[in-house]
Formats: C-alpha cells, sequence, structure tokens
C-alpha cells in the first residue's frame, strides 16, 4: 500500500480557513424570522370606540386587528410622501400661475397704451 503524503501546512491552514468562512456564511444565510411573537412589539393604547372602528375594519378587510393596524400605518406612511410631492406640485403650480398672471397685466398694458415696466400710477 502506498504511503499518503501529507498536504503542506499552508494548504491545510488554507483549507481550515475555507472551512471557517463556510460555516460563517451558513449563519449569515441563515433565513430570517417571519413577523410573529418574537417581531418587536409595541403597546398602544386607544379607546374602546376606536377599537370598535378598527375591529369593524379588520373584520371587513378578513384580517385581524393587528394585521388592520399594520395596514392602516404603512397606507399613513406612504400618505407623507405622496403629500410632499403635492406639496412641489401646488408651488409649482403657483410659480406659474404668478408668470402667467404677470404676462397677462403686461399684455394689457400694452394694450392700453401703457408701459408695462412702469409702475407710476
Amino acid at each position: 500500500m502506498a504511503k499518503k503524503k501529507s498536504l503542506p501546512r499552508h494548504v491545510k491552514q488554507n483549507l481550515a480557513s475555507l472551512d471557517r468562512m463556510v460555516e460563517a456564511s451558513k449563519e449569515l444565510a441563515a433565513p430570517a424570522k417571519p413577523p410573529g411573537r418574537g417581531s418587536p412589539q409595541f403597546v398602544l393604547r386607544y379607546s374602546p370606540e376606536m377599537r370598535d372602528k378598527i375591529a369593524r375594519l379588520a373584520k371587513a378587510n378578513g384580517r385581524s386587528i393587528n394585521s388592520e393596524l399594520i395596514a392602516l400605518l404603512e397606507r399613513a406612511l406612504s400618505y407623507g410622501d405622496d403629500v410632499e410631492q403635492l406639496q412641489t406640485s401646488t408651488g409649482e403650480l403657483f410659480d406659474r400661475l404668478e408668470k402667467l398672471e404677470r404676462l397677462v397685466r403686461e399684455h394689457d398694458d400694452r394694450l392700453s397704451g401703457r408701459d408695462p415696466y412702469n409702475v407710476e400710477k
């Protein structure tokens, strides 16, 4: 029987290093825990009337009260972006309206024979 050659020390070290990296990558690639009892929790105090409204919404939408609250929060948070876009658009519209009003005044002044750039009354 032929004698098996031992691997050089640096090769053994590299293999051991690779084994450690493979094990570490398995730990990192572990699937995330699904939402549930282990998820972060938040105590929320609300009136019985509000609870009833939320319960009715949840039932109508086929969700638990918790799921309904999450859906309401997600929708409310997404409105923040919409409001910001609306504010920007509204500002742009006001700028365009002011420019249009100025152009109309200048046009009216030209038609009436007044100098539109002389603001004397």
